[in-house]
């Protein structure tokens, strides 16, 4: 089979648009199918989000119209997207009516007309997965006993919840508990089974359900960074800060085209220290009150996020197992407490009701095993977050593992920065096509969650300044002035 141009990427920034029709909800009497309106023409830019915290993926298109179509089409709401986009030679979206799952058209906004002429108005068209509406539209009222997984699974594909026809990737649980959902939303109802899920093969805590191009995921934070539970799981790819141009030894003209792809156009970090924001949100060290009623117990159990950090996988690794020392934080005192901030539980204190043998056959997961491990977690995602603009690749997806790689800002210097170069977890992604550029861009939003290099520690504690506790009796003060005054 011959391979087409729009196969070939011989370019960074390239795109195929093959498919970009709505599809309206009036019939056709003569063909007797829905009618369609092909808007690739129309089209200055589309963007497409996903995020390993957000359900579902959404979108936006703009469109110059000179048609009218929204009033003549029209578009209520109620129509769907059809929309097939890749990188060249290899795998996309495929969202069409044929072969995926067509987006949803929820709104019409930003209506403006052209300046110049008046013969034409530009206006936003935002699109969702169909799944999305089924969520605000269901209730969910149902027991769920055994594996977590199972309970997720009859939400997503029944018709009366989600009622979604997508592939999803599921982690296995050992979770085998009873949980009568009190009418909430279906989405609203796996974040509850979820945040009671623990993982058949990690000691993590919590599971997370995003949707990507591939399908849905339910899966642990740490099945993000491992596979099998034995080993880490290998990055996807590789960007570097520093423009690298390389010519192809064959075809003089042509240059590397994945080293470009590599390269980062513009980067910024987020808050890569906020340690006080990190002490308040329980990451260090937190404490849960565990209150029995049935068997009239108070429980307390402490968190160490450093005694904590060895039992699992994260981002940085020692030849490919879990890594003992590569905190975020430097191990090592904090002033004169003779203690380092992983010793403060008191920082964050929770206080949780449970009791245990409410079913005969199933057991709550306790508190304690997942809890304070989702706390400290969850705060952990707003560490060292990276932003990067890149060019197109449709390949990625939000969860998987990237390398990063910038260089230590010296003159001179020629070596990565020890810290913020490494590895790290995209958290989401957001494709931006330009119609008229004929460019696609890529802004990705990464954590690490530690270092490649591990901090120096310090058995000594950094005691600075001169201490002066008097007590001062601010009667005997105005006294004082009033004297001074007098003299005057």
């Amino acid at each position: 089979m011959a391979t087409l141009e729009r196969d070939i990427l011989d370019k960074v920034g390239k795109y195929n648009l093959s498919e970009l029709t709505i599809i309206s909800y009036r019939q056709d009497k003569e063909e007797s199918k829905p009618k369609t309106i092909d808007i690739r023409g129309i089209t200055l830019t589309l963007s497409i989000t996903e995020d390993i915290f957000s359900n579902n993926l959404v979108g936006s298109l703009v469109v110059y119209d000179t048609q009218d179509i929204r009033s003549i089409f029209p578009i209520t709401g109620l129509e769907r997207l059809s929309l097939k986009l890749n990188t060249p030679g290899l795998p996309g979206f495929n969202y069409t009516e044929d072969n995926g799952v067509p987006f949803q058209i929820y709104k019409v906004d930003n209506v403006k007309k052209e300046d110049t002429t008046g013969a034409g108005q530009f206006y936003k068209i935002f699109f969702c997965s169909p799944e999305m509406y089924n969520n605000n539209i269901a209730l969910v009222s149902k027991a769920y006993a055994g594996p977590v997984e199972n309970g997720v699974l009859d939400i997503v594909r029944q018709s009366k919840y989600l009622n979604s026809k997508k592939p999803i990737y599921v982690e296995p649980t050992k979770t085998n508990a009873k949980y009568v959902i009190p009418s909430l939303k279906p989405y609203g109802a796996i974040r509850f089974l979820n945040n009671n899920a623990i993982s058949a093969e990690y000691q993590n805590a919590g599971y997370l359900f995003y949707e990507t191009n591939r399908g849905f995921h339910l899966r642990s934070i740490e099945s993000m960074l491992a596979m099998g539970g034995a080993v880490v799981r290998p990055a996807r790819w590789n960007f570097n800060t520093q423009i690298v141009s390389v010519k192809d030894s064959k075809k003089e003209e042509v240059k590397d085209i994945q080293r470009r792809m590599q390269t980062v156009i513009r980067y910024e970090f987020d808050k890569p220290v906020d340690t006080l924001a990190n002490i308040q949100g329980g990451l260090y060290a937190n404490q849960l009150i565990v209150h029995d009623a049935f068997n009239k117990t108070i429980t307390t159990t402490d968190y160490n996020y450093k005694n904590d950090f060895k039992n699992h996988f994260h981002l940085e690794h020692d030849k490919g197992q879990k890594s003992t020392n590569k905190y975020i934080l430097p191990d090592s005192q904090y002033a004169d407490t003779n203690k380092t901030l992983f010793d403060f539980p008191d920082a964050k204190v929770m206080v949780k009701s449970q009791t245990t043998k409410v079913h005969n056959d199933y057991e709550f997961v306790p508190y304690k095993n997942t809890l304070q491990q989702l706390i400290s977690q969850r705060v952990g995602f707003n560490n060292m977050n990276l932003t990067m603009l890149v060019y197109g690749n449709t390949n990625l997806n939000a969860g998987d593992v990237i390398n990063f790689t910038c260089p230590i800002l010296q003159p001179e210097a020629n070596q990565p920065q020890p810290y913020t170069s490494g590895r790290y977890l995209i958290m989401a992604i957001k494709h931006t096509i330009s119609v008229e550029t004929k460019t696609h861009e890529m802004v990705i939003k990464c954590y690490k969650d530690s270092v490649r290099n591990a901090y120096p520690s310090e058995s000594d504690p950094l005691i600075t300044g001169k201490s002066d506790t008097s007590s001062i009796n601010i009667y005997q003060e105005d006294l004082v002035t009033l004297d001074g005054l007098a003299e005057l």
